[in-house]
């Protein structure tokens, strides 16, 4: 009984942090580059703010839209590693959209919808 509970004890956190969606990411490639994204809680929601931006050859440089709000009021749902209700800014497009994300094995899944329609891009965990 005892290691049971000991073991509970050692993989909650590990649980916890998988859960957990606040950190910096890097978003899905396009021809353009990709940016990084640190998403963090704002009130009772999470936000994402751009915080870095790479060109298409993954060089560094001067970015019109640092610092920028790019998600907002995205909350969480009653299943865990799921968030929805908010709101993501695309860049490139210049167009807001519904948003939804999910974690998935350490990734994350962001869709933009309209109406019914989403599309939906991994993003991963910038090092």
């Amino acid at each position: 009984m005892r290691f049971l509970a000991l073991f509970a004890l050692l993989l909650f956190p590990t649980f916890l942090q998988a859960q957990d969606v606040t950190g910096t990411w890097r978003t899905h490639k396009t021809e353009r580059g990709t940016l990084i994204v640190n998403i963090a809680p704002c009130g009772a929601s999470l936000c994402g703010k751009i915080v870095d931006a790479r060109d298409a050859q993954g060089k560094k440089g001067t970015y019109e839209h640092m610092g920028k709000r790019m998600i907002w009021d995205m909350k969480p749902t009653s299943k865990a590693g799921k968030w929805d209700g908010g709101k993501i800014w695309d860049p490139n497009k210049d167009r807001t959209f519904k948003s939804r994300m999910e974690l998935q094995n350490g990734s994350l899944k962001v869709s933009g919808c309209v109406l019914v329609a989403c599309q939906s891009f991994i993003w991963m965990r910038a090092r």
